[in-house]
């Protein structure tokens, strides 16, 4: 197990020897190989946000303040079985050593059968997935999936995971020390203090808030209504971060994280890490509706709001994208997506896939019937998934 602690530190390469003197390792070869490919966390290590010299743009960077781009997949809802079906050894095994993700998004849905009517069993599944993604060296990003309704400060996303007062000890601590807190601080302050010294670590602390304004007053709506908001989770997770180097915090914007540009002036402060702020700043993209059409000057409508937003000096990450139109059918709109891949790539945009539901669904990645666990197909001690079990899109 390679552990993503900041303070850990790796044995491979002697364990390795030891293994090819004493003789245990019959495919010596194959395993020195897979050593000798880094995971992601070893090629990047606490990844962070800077200024890129050349663009001026805020950016996703590694430790060292070379700009990155992370790539990889999110989950289907946790709470389904066509989502949390993912939870397995095999399955991250091939995300992280066939596919090569960099990362995976850890969709918790909160309303939708989701955290709000089973906490414990949402939690534990989360947990369960940091656990995989860090035991392979991905990283891995907490969502805090809201769609209905769409305002982060409803009830129902308020109250959701309280009952775990009574029989979690750390939440009836943390809601003792902080009594004002509800239910996403409670669940974020939770994780933060459990994993915030793990550089893999990213938390999206909204993703989707939607139906709160129109475009016109986006910038007002941001101000009045979504901002308090995340405000109150980056505040609740900085005080509970175990070390000195932050976590990178993802704010979604309104209408389903399509006005990015809307928080240009009034950003989340981040006030640990005034004047060098760790938040970025959500947006979704589905290939057959958004962008499919130029305006009238020739410009994409999503495409400017981000440059809008980049140019506004907000770094901006895609947490989520896909192959379908924006309801999960339709397509797949391959050239589109791979126009939008190259606007990505272009702009140094981290994105995370969705999805990896395995349901009979233009945006899903597996079909109905993909194996649970993938097995190792052509003997090089990787599982893997053939081109017959997957979609379109997974392919």
């Amino acid at each position: 197990k390679l552990g993503m602690k900041r303070t850990s530190k790796r044995l491979v390469a002697f364990a390795l020897t030891l293994c090819m003197v004493i003789g245990l390792c019959p495919a010596t070869a194959q395993i020195a190989n897979a050593a000798e490919e880094k995971t992601p966390y070893e090629k990047y290590g606490d990844v962070k946000i800077t200024t890129d010299a050349t663009t001026g743009y805020r950016q996703l960077s590694d430790e060292n303040g070379n700009p990155i781009q992370l790539k990889g997949m999110s989950t289907f809802g946790l709470q389904w079985t066509d989502g949390d079906w993912v939870l397995n050894d095999s399955a991250f095994d091939a995300l992280a050593k066939d596919w090569k993700c960099d990362i995976v998004r850890l969709a918790m849905y909160v309303t939708e059968e989701g955290y709000a009517d089973h906490p414990a069993e949402l939690l534990n599944k989360m947990e369960q997935g940091i656990k995989m993604a860090t035991d392979r060296g991905m990283y891995a990003l907490i969502d805090w999936h809201v769609l209905s309704p769409g305002d982060p400060m409803s009830e129902k996303y308020l109250s959701a995971g309280e009952s775990l007062i009574k029989t979690n000890k750390e939440f009836a601590k943390i809601k003792e020390e902080h009594p004002d807190y509800r239910g996403p601080q409670l669940f974020f302050a939770y994780l933060s203090e459990k994993y915030g010294d793990q550089g893999n670590v990213l938390f999206e602390t909204a993703n989707e808030p939607n139906g709160l304004g129109t475009e016109e007053n986006a910038a007002d709506t941001w101000k009045n209504k979504i901002l308090p908001y995340h405000q109150s989770i980056l505040d609740a997770i900085r005080t509970y971060d175990n070390d000195d180097k932050a976590n990178i915090i993802l704010c979604g914007t309104d209408n389903w994280s399509q006005f990015v540009d809307a928080p240009v002036a009034n950003p989340v402060q981040d006030k640990q890490n005034a004047g060098d702020e760790q938040v970025m700043y959500g947006f979704h993209f589905y290939a057959g509706t958004h962008d499919v059409k130029t305006q009238e000057d020739g410009t994409y409508w999503l495409g400017e709001k981000i440059k809008s937003a980049l140019k506004g000096g907000l770094a901006v990450f895609c947490s989520e994208w896909g192959t379908s139109e924006a309801t999960g059918d339709g397509g797949p709109y391959i050239n589109y997506s791979q126009r939008w891949l190259d606007f990505l790539k272009d702009n140094k945009i981290s994105w995370c896939a969705w999805s990896l539901g395995r349901k009979t669904e233009i945006s899903a990645a597996m079909k109905k019937d993909t194996p649970i666990e993938p097995t190792d197909h052509n003997n090089d001690g990787i599982p893997d998934w053939t081109m017959d079990e997957l979609s379109i899109t997974g392919n």
